[in-house]
This record gives C-alpha cells, structure tokens and sequence, in this order.
C-alpha cells in the first residue's frame, strides 16, 4: 500500500531514460568526476532521470525543486538514507544523528535540539570571534604579505570553534592531526561508497581499511579524551556537550549511554568543522575573484562596525556579508549531494518512481539551475536579497538539506561564517597566488582541491 504517493501510479510518467550516460560510463564518471556528470545529465535529459547503472540497478536524479521538496520534506516518511551511504558512514560516526534511521533517530534529534535552540547558539557569538582573534593574532605575527595555505587556515579555526562551543575544549595542539585525520577517513568512506557492496570489511587488511582505522583511532582518541575529562570534572558547564550529557529521554528518563554520547559528539566534532571551514575556504577564494565585491563588503563592515569587532546584534545589519556566504553556499554547498532511497512506490510531480529506488537530490545542480538562477555559473550576492529570495521556489536552494533532517547545526554554522568574515576581513586582505587552477574536490566534502596558496595583506 502507498503511504505518501502524490497520484495514482496507473497515470503517472515515467522518466527519461539516460542512455549515453548509463552502464559502465555512467559507473566510470560518477567515480572520475560526479559533479559534471549529473550537470551533464540534467542538461541532456532534464530534471527527472532514471540511469540504468549495473545490471538490475537504476537510479534516479532529481532535480526540479518541487521534486526535492517532495522527497526531503512533504513525503518525507517514505524516504531513508540508503545502504549505500549508511553502510560506510556508520563505520566513521556509529550511530549518531547523521547516521540513525526511524525511531531511534527521532529520539536522538529530541535529545540533542536543545542543543542547539537559537537563544543558545547566540550566547556562541563572542567565543566564535575570541578564536578568530587568536587566528589573527597568530597572522599579526608573520611579515606582511606572508604566503598560508588557506584550506588548513581555515580548518584550523573552525576546529577551534568547534573545540570551544562544542566541548569547552582548546583543539589547538590537535588541529593538524584531526583536519587530516578526517579527510583521510573521508578519502576512504568516498571510495567505499563508489565500490559498494563490493569492498572488503573493515577488518580485512588492505590499505584503505589501514588508512580508515588510524584516522578512526585519532578521532576516537581526542573525542574519548574530551568525555572522560568531562566526567572528571563536577562543575556544569553550559556548552553543547554538557547539554547532551544531561539531556533525558521525556519518556523513560533516560540518558545517553557512553557509546552514544561518543557517536554524537564525534558527530558534532567533524560535521561542525569540516563543512564551515570549507565553505570560509571558498569565500575567500570567490572575494579575492571578485574585488568588487570585496569592495562592497568592506564598505558595509566600515559602516556597520567601523574597526569593532562584531557582536551578536550587529549580525542583523551585516546583510550583505550574509549574502556573500549564501551565494558561496550556493556555488559550493559543502554537503553536495542528498542520496535517497523510497520505501514505497510513489508518483513525483507526476512521474512514477518504483520501492527501494535510489535517489540523487544534488544541491550542486538543483544550486545552478538555469530556469531559477540567471548566469548560474557568475558569483553574485546580489541574488539573496529579501526580495529575490521571495521569488524562487524554497526548495531551489538548500544546501543544509530539508525538512526534518535539516542540519541541526545549521544556525551556528551560519553565525560562526558571517562573525568570522566579518572579523577577518576588516583586518586582512586574502589574494590568492597567481597561476593556480582551483577546481571542486567532491570527495565527500566540497572543498578546494589540493593546497591553495594566498597571501595576507594587512589593511
């Protein structure tokens, strides 16, 4: 029986059929290079695609936003993260939010919103700018128009966000081997995820499995570190983790167990670093791009804070520095990709869509569709006014996801990116290193691929 079906499946469409870009090709591209394979797909055969992969297995790409909005939240209940995802992140963050399916999911998202309450994250606002003012101070340091790396720059602050707001925790002698901890963990997942079901298990010794179990070890270690010496300590503390720690079931009264508390926490450390660090990463490249906007920026940061550093009220008239960070999330949406898989058959904006269908929704192509973002491909803030936003469908930009998966940490990661241009850019210029070909990294995170090379210029 259908449970969410939107019509009758007896009248319903069925899609278009990818046929130069299936089998094999298909396989071999979405490994090479996904990102120009589903831009590829939805310009040759539109917004709803089926693509026959391996023999017995199609999937799915959509596309249109009504087609995403019904999927992440208006039939919602007849979608779940499929095996092909779940199987191998579940390996890197157990049974966290992230990861957790149903019934137990929905009591873990109860248990950590409070966490997360808006009035809660606002009170961060003054610790997100303390640890950009030891980052630039850091900078003070070097000579003037010193050469960084600008990807592990911006790791090395939103781990020290995370660390702070998070756990009440300085990560600072631990930055370099988490960031790196993570991406290798990160390298491993992706190629599991490429070659699933067929991947060795963990406990056979191949060098991918070698690589995942020493990065899982790092991570395990700073996170177990950070909990026993939580539990240590008898004074409370009013952070992220000491919510979680307290947090009680309405119904049994219960806790989270130690496991658990592990998984989430974990969850929180890498999903509450990686993402903002690659989007403050991509910011600075698409500034330095685009000097125009730069301009506009510092004459907006000249008129709202005048050299101050930015406080929580002040958020509200940085308008137009929001808006840089919505158009790179636009351009880049750290999270690229939504995988599902349908529980029922069901019928999506008309077209029939069988049980247990693999699903794409990509932020990535939904972000640059050319019937509701004019020269898709041009970074232009200009298109987040109140007025253009209004104007498009909800679900033509989301790049924290929807409905009730949405990112819990989607208000922090918004305030800690809007303080933190806001605080950087009154004191430092960023221009890249000339000759450098700076290209998407879809691994799993969207982040600039390999090192990119800019230079400080005080102002």
């Amino acid at each position: 029986m259908m449970t969410t079906a939107s019509s009758d499946t007896k009248t319903a469409k069925y899609m278009s059929v990818a046929t130069s870009r299936s089998g094999l090709t298909a396989i071999k591209q979405l490994k090479s290079d996904p990102l120009s394979y589903y831009m590829g797909n939805r310009a040759d055969y539109g917004d709803y695609v089926r693509i026959k992969s391996l023999p017995g297995f199609d999937f799915y790409t959509l596309t249109y936003p009504t087609a995403v909005e019904h999927v992440l939240q208006t039939h919602q209940k007849n979608y779940r993260k499929p095996d092909v995802f779940l199987k191998p992140t579940i390996l890197l963050f157990g049974n966290g939010i992230f990861t957790s399916e149903g019934d137990f999911w929905m009591k873990q998202r109860r248990l950590s919103q409070p966490a997360f309450h808006r009035n809660h994250i606002g009170a961060m606002a003054n610790i997100i700018v303390e640890c950009v003012e030891k980052m630039l101070a850091r900078w003070d340091a070097k000579p003037d128009g010193s050469q960084i790396d600008l990807q592990h720059e911006m790791v090395h602050l939103t781990l020290s966000v995370a660390g702070r707001t998070l756990f009440s925790a300085d990560l600072t002698d631990h930055a370099t081997d988490v960031g790196n901890a993570v991406r290798e963990a990160f390298e491993v997942l992706n190629h599991k995820m490429n070659n699933y079901p067929f991947v060795f298990p963990l406990w056979v010794p191949t060098r991918d499995n070698k690589q995942f179990k020493h990065a899982k070890g790092i991570l395990d270690s700073v996170i177990t570190k950070i909990i026993l010496e939580r539990r240590k300590n008898s004074q409370p503390h009013h952070d992220f983790l000491g919510m979680l720690m307290d947090a009680r079931d309405e119904e049994t009264g219960r806790g989270m167990s130690d496991e658990q508390l592990k998984d989430e926490v974990l969850t929180l450390l890498v999903a509450g670093h990686d993402t903002v660090a690659a989007s403050l990463a991509w910011t600075w490249i698409m500034l330095s791009k685009h000097p125009h906007v730069r301009a506009q920026l510092h004459d907006e940061l000249k008129s709202v804070l005048d050299g101050c550093n930015p406080q929580l009220a002040d958020t509200e008239r940085l308008t137009y520095t929001k808006m840089i960070f919505d158009e790179t999330l636009r351009l880049y949406p750290p999270a690229w990709g939504q995988p599902r898989q349908s529980i029922d058959e069901d019928v999506i904006d008309g077209y029939y869509l069988p049980k247990n269908a693999f699903i794409s929704l990509n932020q990535y192509t939904t972000h640059r569709h050319p019937e509701f973002w004019e020269r898709p491909e041009e970074f232009d803030p200009e298109r987040f006014t109140p007025e253009k936003i209004k104007s498009r469908p909800r679900f033509s930009y989301f790049p924290f996801g929807g409905g009730a998966r949405v990112c819990i940490g989607q208000n922090l990661a918004l305030l800690e990116a809007q303080l933190a241009i806001a605080t950087i850019a009154q004191r430092y210029q960023i221009d890249l290193m000339p000759g450098q070909e700076i290209v998407p990294d879809p691994t799993f995170t969207l982040i600039p691929r390999g090192l990119v090379s800019a230079t400080l210029k005080r102002r």
